[in-house]
């Protein structure tokens, strides 16, 4: 093929990666129409979800099409013309998944509107414009079969293994486990690096471990589907075989207990005692027998696990003393984990009803939720202010509050579900967990370096 061709095939493919929505032009009966979609690109042909409006009543009634994809900057960007084929409804077409992996807020407008379609267009004309380096004429390139092989061989879209596994574990939530334990570390009188960073790491595994068999048993009883958006969506989405996902989890589980052995064997058996009872609560949050999400005790068992007990047991590491306080000031990081689970449940209320079982937000109802969801948010602040009036934090910890602005949006996300925000309300509050954490680590170091 001709270097400057195939110079240009690349480009296109980098465009088609950086990007996840087009905007589609169709005309039918003198009548044009263009619209923003969401689009997935596989071996050169481009997937598109159309609910059924005009767009959709144009491409039926005439296939050809004409897309532009850009970032709203004409300094690289693809206009393209070609040939749309209807393939059918998106609930029983796997093509859907094409489109999620590069476009996932397509989950929720699927959900929304109902009667959405796939269509697979293929590319007849390519006019492809990039200024970001040398000035040069547009290029145009006409999209034979010779080229469509070019995007199935060389140019095929490969995920690298190791974020395929990465993603497998949902790291976007690892703050929960962060946060716990640098608080309890940096509450002992004396702060060793050594053990801080060893308890993290078999915390981190195990917290890895218990997502990557959670989303395992979830996909086994069908509750994680096309619909579901908590999950990693490495099995739904098929970027992972169940085999070789559930070796994944029980290694890093495996791996997560190797370290708490470790520990227990230098610093005493109640690091091990801490670690089993946090290792039971989340193998058997979803594991039959016991299935504690499925009955409603998923906050209870969350709460525990990733609050007091990751907050003592690093404590006890660092000093090999039990303090109860930190049961209570891992109140308000606990409060705020729960408030994760329960943005993912909330939103997932009617697909959990319709596996045939009810969370904690199942049994509330919207409302209830809602309602819920700011207890947890404000107790979390509530609390900082009784620890600080109570002599147990210093004065600096009220740094948290810096933080309202983000949880007032996510309280306001929660009282409107109808919003698109609220479709990722946990990881709003993901985000604010973070921020909170950081606030109050940053507080505690003041505490010891600074007097009022």
């Amino acid at each position: 093929m001709d270097p400057t061709l195939m110079e240009t095939l690349r480009v296109v493919k980098k465009i088609f990666q950086k990007h996840k929505a087009l905007t589609l032009v169709s005309s039918a009966d003198g009548r044009i129409w263009a619209g923003k979609v969401y689009y997935g690109e596989e071996d050169g042909y481009i997937y598109v979800a159309l609910e059924q409006g005009r767009n959709y009543r144009n491409v039926v009634a005439n296939p050809r099409v004409f897309f532009v994809i850009e970032h709203g900057v004409p300094d690289r960007f693809i206009q393209g013309e070609g040939i749309a084929e209807r393939l059918g409804p998106i609930e029983e077409r796997s093509e859907r998944h094409i489109i999620f992996r590069n476009a996932l807020e397509l989950v929720a407008f699927a959900k929304a509107f109902p009667g959405v379609e796939v269509f697979r267009i293929r590319p007849t004309r390519l006019y492809v414009s990039d200024f970001t380096g040398v000035w040069k004429p547009r290029a145009e390139v006409e999209v034979t079969d010779e080229v469509l092989r070019v995007f199935q061989t060389e140019l095929k879209t490969r995920v690298p293994t190791w974020k395929v596994y990465w993603k497998a574990t949902r790291p976007f939530a690892f703050t929960v486990t962060v946060m716990p334990v640098l608080l309890g570390a940096l509450m002992a009188p004396q702060f060793s690096w050594a053990w801080f960073l060893l308890t993290l790491l078999g915390a981190l595994l195990l917290h890895a471990g218990v997502n990557v068999v959670s989303d395992a048993f979830d996909y086994r009883r069908g509750v994680d589907t096309w619909r579901v958006l908590g999950s990693s969506r490495v099995l739904v989405d098929g970027l992972m075989v169940p085999g070789a996902h559930w070796r994944w989890g029980l290694l890093l589980f495996g791996l997560g207990c190797l370290t708490g052995l470790v520990l227990a064997y230098f610093r005493g058996w109640p690091v091990l005692a801490f670690g089993l009872v946090g290792a039971f609560l989340g193998f058997f949050y979803t594991a039959p027998p016991l299935g504690l999400k499925y009955w409603g005790f998923g906050d209870l068992a969350v709460f525990l696990a990733f609050g007091p007990l990751m907050a003592m047991g690093s404590y006890y590491v660092q000093v090999q003393e039990i303090s109860w306080r930190l049961a209570w000031l891992a109140l308000p990081m606990g409060f705020l984990t729960i408030a994760i689970l329960h943005g993912n449940n909330f939103r997932d209320i009617w697909e959990d009803a319709r596996a045939g079982y009810r969370t904690l937000a199942g049994l509330l109802g919207p409302r209830g939720s809602s309602l819920y969801y700011l207890a947890l948010v404000c107790g979390a602040y509530a609390a900082k202010v009784v620890f600080v009036v109570l002599g147990w934090l210093p004065a600096w910890a009220l740094l948290v509050f810096g933080t309202l602005p983000y949880a007032w949006r996510n309280i306001r996300v929660a009282f409107q579900p109808a919003r698109v925000a609220f479709t990722f309300l946990d990881l709003l509050t993901a985000q604010l967990h973070m921020l909170f954490g950081l606030a109050l680590i940053g507080g505690l170091l003041l505490g010891r370096w600074v007097r009022w």
